[in-house]
């Protein structure tokens, strides 16, 4: 049988002949489901029915019999994917090949959208960060993208890779990103069409990356939206603990159907590909890839810098490497929505620590800096008793055994801390 398409016309419903119909759809599920023996169970079960009788009251009733027809294939297998049709409305269609015009455009469409890549971007902590919301198909002329991005970013100590609004795309390109992150050849995942009866097997191969391997940790950032090759890349990565998916449970789509004419103006939808990993055994179909990490798309990004940073605090034997995380933990809580502290909260900070004076204006918090040229910097509240001095600083007022503010830390982002008593002369 063939796939149909969509061109539309109005077909005189007549008595169906349910003989031909039964027989026509066991063949297009024998020869094009993803599960042989479910496809086997399936068409005994319909000849079955079939002997029986099952459908004689429906043969004027076509809508009704497919439906019928349906239910009987669920008791034998449920695939939600799997359904049959009455659809008059549309004839089959040889499959659409696109010219050669339809491929250059395609192409140069690819070309100026740079390969969906869109961004690259090492964050602060020397974190890199790489979103993209397309697998392409066009893998050659995306090569030199794609090895431009993972060289920027090969000096960063993690990698959060964003898929939170990637729909999917080619498998061949999943691979080709996947040859990035391993030292040998690894099997990643194989693909099985019943259709074409073949499998394809897909490995990372560092061959494929031009000599250039990414050591560090990773993070995938998933959503609801997340599907298809997004799914695979962040399936196979997880299930090879090469990732840690961090997010939202993904869509789950690991089965691609086909609609396939089965004559009398019925259409079965039959799931005819699925993906196999070879360490799970299974895929991702229907369940979605679950995070390591669960939580909401719109936190995963911040989640995934708070992971990243208390894992390099944990793995820290140098307290200067320490004192580094912390500020980028704390700097992590830092909220423009927080509400600034009153002004009877503020109060006792002000006074003078070495050369920098901390003083009000206009009920806000500030610092001039008499050791660099009289520098001025409004404070940020981050929590508690510490503030955001400026980009590269955080400032902590700290208490004595009075519960007076007598001194100060000055917390620089490359670990360094600095304390200044406070000034006696200041009240």
């Amino acid at each position: 049988m063939i796939p149909y398409g969509g061109s539309a016309q109005t077909i005189k419903t007549e008595t169906v002949n349910i003989n031909e119909l039964i027989y026509s759809i066991t063949d297009s599920i024998n020869k094009h489901y993803i599960f042989s023996e479910k496809a086997n169970l399936i068409s005994v079960y319909l000849h079955s029915q079939l002997k029986k009788n099952a459908y004689k009251d429906l043969l004027d009733k076509p809508e009704k019999l497919a439906e019928q027809i349906g239910r009987d294939i669920n008791i034998v297998h449920h695939d939600p994917h799997m359904r049959i049709k009455f659809d008059p409305g549309f004839v089959p269609q040889e499959i659409y090949q696109p010219t050669a015009e339809d491929i250059k455009q395609v192409k140069k469409y690819w070309r100026e959208n740079n390969y969906m890549f869109k961004k690259v971007e090492v964050l602060p902590g020397n974190i890199g960060y790489l979103p993209f919301n397309l697998f392409v198909d066009d893998i050659e002329a995306a090569k030199s993208t794609i090895s431009a991005a993972f060289k920027f970013l090969a000096n960063t100590t993690s990698l959060i890779i964003d898929l939170r609004e990637n729909m999917g795309g080619s498998p061949e390109m999943v691979s080709q990103i996947e040859s990035y992150f391993f030292k040998e050849k690894t099997h990643m995942n194989d693909l099985i069409n019943r259709t074409n009866n073949d499998t394809t097997f897909f490995f990372a191969n560092p061959a494929k990356s031009d000599s250039l391997i990414l050591a560090m940790p990773v993070y995938i950032l998933t959503s609801r939206h997340s599907f298809s090759g997004a799914e695979d890349f962040s399936y196979g990565m997880q299930m090879a603990k090469r990732a840690i998916i961090v997010g939202e449970t993904t869509g789950g789509g690991a089965h691609p159907q086909m609609p396939f004419s089965v004559g009398q103006s019925f259409v079965v939808f039959i799931p005819f590909a699925r993906s196999v990993n070879p360490i799970s055994k299974t895929d991702w179909e229907g369940t979605g890839v679950i995070p390591d990490v669960k939580t909401t798309a719109a936190d995963a990004f911040h989640k995934a810098q708070e992971l990243i940073f208390r894992n390099l605090l944990f793995a820290a034997t140098d307290q200067k490497e320490k004192n580094k995380y912390l500020y980028y933990l704390n700097a992590l809580l830092v909220n423009d929505e927080i509400k600034e502290l009153p002004l009877i909260k503020l109060l006792p900070f002000t006074g003078t620590y070495g050369g920098l004076v901390i003083y009000l204006d206009n009920n806000k918090l500030y610092c001039r800096n008499d050791n660099n040229g009289g520098g001025v910097s409004k404070l940020k509240h981050i929590t508690n008793n510490l503030f955001v001095l400026d980009k590269d600083a955080q400032i902590e007022f700290i208490k004595d055994i009075k519960g007076r503010y007598s001194a100060i830390k000055i917390f620089v982002n490359d670990g360094s801390i600095f304390e200044e008593k406070r000034n006696s002369k200041t009240k």
